[in-house]
This record gives structure tokens, sequence and C-alpha cells, in this order.
């Protein structure tokens, strides 16, 4: 019989000492990174900025940009702040990236605590959104319409109709009474019709002094702007000036909005309503927003 152990292989070596392959395992995947991720794109690194805190200014404050100055990405949280979020589309897709743990600080880095609460925050977020959509629609089916009622002539009743007796006729010709002279007044000239936009411009106006509680500079700016309502300057200067606004009590109301939200001191409130980037609100509406903040 032939030994096998002498059995030479194609290149010379025995077979029997010929070194046998070394089972590998894959590396363990490093903290942080996703699954599937070991050993192909490294380490995810996170973030020193809070997944919840994110989200909850995305879900509440997203209109003010809270969510992205929090992040540290000024420059685009200035322009949602400005834009109003976008008219809203902007607070979505926002609280969309958030939500699904694409949102990322100023570095890039992923958020801290995203696995541990995503489910908590899509559940809660849906329950808010819903809540939000039923409680609209039942603010529209219980607004009460303007009922218009017709005026109708009382009938006369003969209780009603008083009975006299007959006069007796005068011997003598009554006297005739010179008829009053009428003044002719001149007729007052027709009122000219408001404009299409001038009157959309006034409504627009309207509608941010009392739910953004804006300064009468912002909202010209809001009006005219290609981001915002793009009216005309004519028209929009139009709504600034005819629109029924308490500009003390704005910037009041915004001055009580950043101390409960963000916490700023006296100062920095009065600064940020000022300030040409801010509410552009004047000295003396900002003056009386701190002497009232504590009413």
């Amino acid at each position: 019989m032939t030994d096998t152990n002498h059995l030479s292989s194609p290149t010379g070596i025995p077979a029997a000492q010929q070194e046998q392959p070394i089972p590998r395992t894959p590396p363990a995947p490093q903290p942080g990174a996703p699954a599937g991720s070991a050993g192909r794109l490294g380490p995810v690194l996170v973030s020193n900025k809070s997944f919840v805190l994110t989200w909850l200014f995305a879900l509440l404050l997203g209109i003010f940009a809270v969510d992205r100055f929090y992040l540290g990405k000024i420059g685009t949280g200035l322009l949602k702040l400005f834009t109003l979020g976008g008219l809203g589309v902007w607070v979505l897709v926002d609280l969309i990236l958030v939500l699904t743990g694409t949102q990322r600080d100023k570095q890039g880095r992923m958020l801290a605590g995203y696995d541990q609460n995503k489910k908590i925050a899509w559940i809660v977020s849906a329950v808010v959104i819903a809540l939000s959509m039923l409680i609209s629609g039942v603010n529209a089916a219980t607004n009460p319409q303007e009922a218009t009622s017709s005026a109708v002539a009382p009938v006369a009743t003969a209780d009603s109709v008083e009975t006299t007796e007959p006069k007796p006729v005068e011997t003598t010709a009554p006297v005739e009474e010179a008829a009053p002279v009428e003044e002719t007044q001149a007729p007052e000239p027709p009122t000219p019709a408001i404009p299409a936009d001038f009157a959309s411009a006034l409504v627009k106006a309207t509608s941010y002094s009392q739910n953004m509680h804006m300064s009468k500079t912002g909202l010209y700016g809001q009006l005219t702007s290609e981001y915002g309502e793009r009216f005309s300057p004519e028209a929009a200067q139009y709504g600034v000036d005819n629109v029924q606004a308490d500009w003390n009590a704005n910037a009041l109301a915004k001055a009580k909005s950043y101390q409960e939200t963000m916490a700023m001191s006296p100062e920095s409130i009065r600064e940020q309503l000022t300030s040409e980037y801010g509410e552009q609100f004047t000295a003396e509406e900002a003056d009386f927003a701190i002497q009232h903040l504590n009413d």
C-alpha cells in the first residue's frame, strides 16, 4: 500500500504538511454603528445633541426654527424663521428627518438617544398630528354661519286701527301754508373701490398680526418678500397702514414667547426684538415689552 502521508502535491510539499485554511470570524460591530456596517463603514460618530430635545423642538417650535438653532445650523435656522417654517412645509420636512434618524448636527454626527426613543417619538408625533387635524375639523364644523333674516312688515289688525269721529266741516276756507323749501345738497362722490390685491394684503396683515404677533416693519417685509406673500409695495403698505394692531401688545407677546420657550434674559430679548435680523420692533415697543414682561 502506498503511504498517503508522503503523497506530494503539485507544489512539491506533502499534502499532510500543507497549511490548512484558518477560519476567520467577522469583526464585531463598533458601538454606535448601524447593523451590518461593521468592518465596512467604521464607527458612526454620536453627537452630544439629544434626539429627544431636537424632536420636541421640531414638533412644538419648528415654525421658530428652534430645532435648527439647537443643532448649530444658524444659517438655515434664520432662513426657516424668516419664512415661517417655509409656510409649514419646512417644519414637516424637518420633523420627518428627525423621526427617521436622518437629521444630523452641524458636524454631521448622529443624534444621541435615537434608537432608544424613536418608537415613542413616532407614536407621540402621530397622536399630536391626528389631534390637531381632528380639532381643526371640529372647529370648522361648529363655526357659526351668518344667518340673514328677512324683515317682515307688521300687518295692521283691526284692533290697532284707531276709530276717529268725523270732524265738523269748517265753513271758512283753510289758509294754504307755504311748502318748505328743500335744501339741495350736492351728491357725495362715490367711494373708490379697493383693488383686490390691496384687500388681500390687508387680510394677510391681520392674520399675521393676530397669530404671529409681528412688528409693523416685519409685517411689511413678510408681505413683500419673495419667500413670503410677494405683494406689491403699494398693496403691502396699504395692508400695514390699515391693519388693526397694537404693536406694543405684539412686542410683549413675542417677548413672553422668547422667555417661556428659550429662557432668554431681558436684555437678550430686547436685542432680539429690535434686531434687523430679528423681530424689528421699535425701541419704544421693545421697552414696553420688557417693562411688562412679568405682568
